[in-house]
């Protein structure tokens, strides 16, 4: 028998996600360097940021263990694919570990890296995140250019990718 907790929620849902300067899933743990921010910020445009990753947790009912899909695109404001609309996907496999209560949700961690990400100008931007086909969470950021005024640079912190 199902858990009321499982039988309120179906499917695989995202119980957290984060950009990140960089980031490992090993052993169902998220390694992260720089996590949580929600702002970059650049000194030109078309900006090229050397790395950037996404940590994922994943929740698995129990009622649904199974094989799927996670992925995950790049759009900016006006929902135009910074990726030409090819997702980056990872298959998962789920399998109910030996101990576990009969009921009990699997939480599954993964990660994403990308290289040399172009943004071709200012503004909002969003890495929407799928299971199967359906959209399930969205990771939103800004992406803003450091103004120089009297010398020093304003606002933000001291290194790009911070916010």
């Amino acid at each position: 028998m199902d858990s009321l907790e499982s039988s309120l929620d179906p499917t695989p849902s995202v119980e957290f996600a984060m950009v990140a300067d960089a980031v490992q899933a090993v052993g169902g743990k998220l390694y992260v360097l720089g996590g949580g921010w929600d702002l970059l910020w650049v000194s030109s445009f078309p900006a090229r940021h050397p790395s950037m990753g996404i940590g994922i947790r994943i929740r698995v009912p129990w009622s649904n263990i199974e094989q799927f899909s996670l992925s995950v695109d790049l759009v900016d404001e006006d929902g135009n694919s910074l990726f030409g609309g090819k997702r980056f996907s990872q298959r998962i496999k789920v399998t109910r570990r030996a101990g576990r209560p009969a009921g009990s949700d699997t939480g599954v961690t993964r990660a994403f890296t990308f290289n040399n990400l172009v943004f071709p100008k200012p503004g909002g931007y969003a890495f929407p995140i799928f299971v199967g086909d359906a959209e399930v969470s969205r990771i939103r950021f800004r992406v803003q250019k450091r103004s120089v005024r009297s010398g020093r640079v304003e606002p933000g912190p001291a290194a790009p990718g911070n916010g």
